[in-house]
């Protein structure tokens, strides 16, 4: 993550803007020599936001640690299974509408 002092962001903010939202590099920025606040772009905000929606929601949190421990147990779907899976259902499905 790039830091930089708040005189230098105040000089160039519009390129900073730009460069954070393209890039989706953090910056963080520091008054007198002290973290003050960070620029992040839009998405990254909105995606850390909806993050901790998920982890301050019991169910949400309940669902993710089943989730995590069906991985460390191993009992999950491989990327072939899910592939096979989804040909079945669009075989299924167009078997139905030729009927």
């Amino acid at each position: 993550m790039k830091t930089l002092p708040l005189a230098e962001v105040r000089n160039r903010l519009s390129a900073l803007v730009d460069e954070v939202a393209r890039t989706h590099e953090a910056v963080t920025i520091t008054r007198n020599g002290v973290p003050a606040a960070v620029v992040v772009s839009i998405e990254d905000y909105e995606s850390i936001m909806e993050t901790l929606a998920l982890l301050n929601d019991p169910e949400d949190r309940d669902r993710l640690a089943e989730a995590e421990e069906s991985v460390a147990t191993g009992d999950v779907t491989t990327g072939e299974e899910m592939a096979e899976l989804m040909r079945e259902r669009v075989r299924r499905e167009r078997g139905a509408g030729a009927a």
